[in-house]
């Protein structure tokens, strides 16, 4: 196939990319949206398990030209058609909406979705035939289209919270400001005596500000339950392409509020991280009436503190990494920031970092007077449940707007100095337990590798010098003595105990060889068949031992191989399977208890041991209760049974005696 050109859009295009409800195969979403975003597309990328009420929300606050989802769970059916309805239901028909699932789409369930309204569902042949780029210049060109142009109400409907006209007026002012001049220079002025508060928060790349916002989002909601708030989140473009990921959404879990509002803007414009219609954006939110804005930047550098001038407080997020201490005076946001968190406040150092930000805060505002302790400077764990840190953040930030704006937000939480501290689920002297499981195997076929290359040496010594002897040449006792001189000095380095192996070999080969093969269990004699017999009468080897002679080769096999119930146990714990135990399981899961039960005493029966394995549908696995609303209902009993209660596991495995050592599950 040959490489396909990139599409090149004629329009800002806006996609919104996710996996999708109780749907964990994020693999082929994330692939395409690296693809969508490379063809100079703006990417809303949500991540897996989302709602298709979720979805479209976020479609319609963003003003996307385009959903693009991937399926792979069951119930696509009614997921797209439900989010199709929901998209036409609430004025947004114009959004259209893409999909793919591998195979588990079927050609007539593609043709059926459609013929109902969906843009397209891809269908691997699809992939053989266009390829990845094709599949995406197909999407991509088929939602390239201008967003925010020729307004028709929206002017006025924004003013009421509209959320799909305050998105529409933005991307209007984004995309086509010459044509909104009027507008947008109306909007300014309005705003202007409209006195909403804007905290701005910016901070290094990767310091956790999307999380951090989140938090505060979060007690903000729950502090005030009748006020609203607008999050305006910015991340760079990319200046080779002119795609953007704007992936701030997938750490946002609290932002799924009526009361909450959020817009992703792309820069637009290279080593800038703010984008240049930011006040624009801000002065129509605070038309629209909200209460509070966030203004959150993409990362930024130490020389930049351009969020001080679209905001009326700030707010510094930063990283106990920090490097060394005389980095502090090179950052220009400890000059202007009112307040600071040292977010991730659980790595190493970071009280360390507390007080050296603490003092640098001091010289930097000439607060000399004041106690280094007094300094708004917090250490938060923002991916921590109620930390107590980001309460205390939470507090200041409130007391400083209230402060410097004048509002009057009479917050319930109370100032506090508590320090965040990290509660742990995995203690932190195990938490790197499996790396060193792995770095530990790893150190293990390596030192196996080793041995055996110098096992498969000494054996060619060996038999060279047997050979010597056998033919015996010219000068063959100078030849031998070198030999065996050459096999002493490789024996130093060969591990005494491995040649204990090497002298057992053929003792563990006649044993296999005998009919009867006899083992210990907790001091109890066991005796096996070491053979069966097959229907002509052949006896067949239940362990076959591979026929090496080298040591070498026997030395590799019995460290990385070895027969069943030894070292390193390949091949399970015990010399031979347990006589009179029926291998034989019974897989089932599917629809409801009832029927799954009904599967298992079919698939049981007449067998003495009952093997139960169960396949749980993906609401069931995900921790969710079955409901009537379509993206759920159509994966209630697919691809697994729906156990949603006690009694509902009751009845799975009614009949069966679990108490029972034929009985697993």
């Amino acid at each position: 196939m040959e490489d396909q050109t990139p599409y090149t859009p004629k329009n800002k295009v806006r996609i919104v990319t996710a996996a999708s409800l109780f749907d964990g195969h994020d693999a082929a979403i994330n692939v395409m949206r690296r693809i969508i975003q490379a063809t100079g597309c703006e990417v809303i990328h949500l991540g897996h398990d989302r709602s298709a009420e979720e979805v479209v929300n976020t479609a319609i606050q963003e003003d996307a030209n385009a959903i693009a989802m991937t399926s792979y769970q069951g119930g696509h059916n009614e997921y797209f058609k439900y989010m199709y309805d929901l998209l036409k239901e609430k004025g947004a028909g114009h959004i259209k909406l893409f999909g793919g699932g591998g195979g588990t789409i079927l050609p007539s369930e593609i043709q059926d979705l459609e013929d109902y309204g969906i843009a397209k569902i891809y269908h691997p042949d699809d992939g053989r035939a266009m390829g990845l780029q094709g599949m995406i210049n197909d999407l991509v060109e088929k939602s390239d289209f201008p967003t925010g142009y020729g307004l028709n109400g929206e002017v006025d409907s924004f003013r009421k919270g509209n959320k799909m006209s305050i998105a529409r007026v933005i991307s209007a002012a984004e995309n086509f400001p010459e044509e909104n001049k009027e507008l947008i220079s109306g909007i300014k002025k309005e705003a202007a005596s409209i006195k909403t508060p804007v905290l701005g928060i910016t901070g290094t790349g990767g310091a956790g500000k999307s999380s951090l916002v989140d938090e505060l989002v979060r007690r903000f909601l729950v502090d005030f339950p009748e006020k609203t708030i607008a999050i305006i989140s910015v991340d760079p473009s990319k200046r080779k392409t002119g795609g953007a990921l704007l992936g701030d959404r997938i750490r946002m879990n609290s932002i799924r509020n009526e009361r909450v509002y959020m817009r992703s803007l792309a820069t637009r414009q290279a080593n800038l991280a703010l984008s240049a219609h930011i006040d624009t954006a801000k002065d129509i939110l605070k038309v629209a009436g909200y209460d509070l804005i966030i203004l959150e930047t993409s990362g930024i550098g130490q020389s930049d503190t351009e969020i001080t001038d679209h905001s009326d407080l700030s707010l510094y997020v930063m990283t106990p990494e920090y490097g060394a201490a005389t980095q502090l005076e090179k950052i220009d946001m400890l000059d202007f920031a009112d307040v600071i968190a040292i977010n991730k406040f659980d790595k190493r150092g970071a009280l360390d970092a507390l007080r050296d930000v603490k003092k640098q805060f001091q010289r930097n505002h000439k607060l000399f007077e004041a106690e280094v302790d007094s300094m708004p400077v917090y250490g938060t764990i923002a991916s921590q449940f109620n930390d107590p840190g980001i309460n205390s953040l939470y507090g200041k930030l409130i007391e400083t707007t209230n402060t410097k704006t004048g509002s009057d937000f009479n917050t319930n939480f109370t100032l506090e100095q508590d320090l965040s501290e990290k509660i742990y689920i995995i203690p932190p002297k195990r938490v790197r337990y499996l790396s060193e499981i792995a770095e530990n195997n790893r150190a293990y076929d390596s030192w196996a590798k080793k041995q055996s290359d110098i096992a498969q040496k000494l054996y060619g010594i060996k038999k060279t010098i047997e050979t010597i002897k056998e033919t015996n040449p010219t000068d063959s006792d100078r030849i031998c003595k070198d030999l065996e001189e050459s096999y002493a000095k490789l024996s130093l380095d060969f591990d005494p105990k491995l040649q204990i192996l090497l002298d057992e070999w053929d003792g563990v080969k006649e044993a296999y060889a005998n009919d009867v093969y006899t083992y210990l269990v907790r001091n109890r004699e066991i005796k096996v068949q070491t053979k069966t017999i097959s229907l002509s009468q052949q006896k067949i080897s239940k362990v076959s031992l591979p026929k090496y002679e080298a040591w070498g080769d026997v030395l590799q096999w019995n460290l990385q191989e070895n027969v069943p119930g030894k070292f390193p146990f390949a091949a399970g714990i015990y010399p031979f399977k347990r006589q009179g135990e029926d291998p034989t399981r019974m897989f089932a899961g599917e629809g409801g208890p009832e029927r799954t039960n009904k599967r298992f005493h079919y698939l049981s029966s007449d067998m003495p041991a009952k093997r139960l394995s169960t396949a749980f549908d993906s609401v069931t696995l995900y921790g969710n209760d079955p409901d009537h609303r379509p993206d759920i209902y159509g994966k209630i009993g697919n691809a697994g049974v729906s156990i949603c209660c006690l009694d509902d596991a009751k009845k799975l495995y009614s009949g069966f005696n679990l108490a029972n050592p034929m009985t697993s599950v």
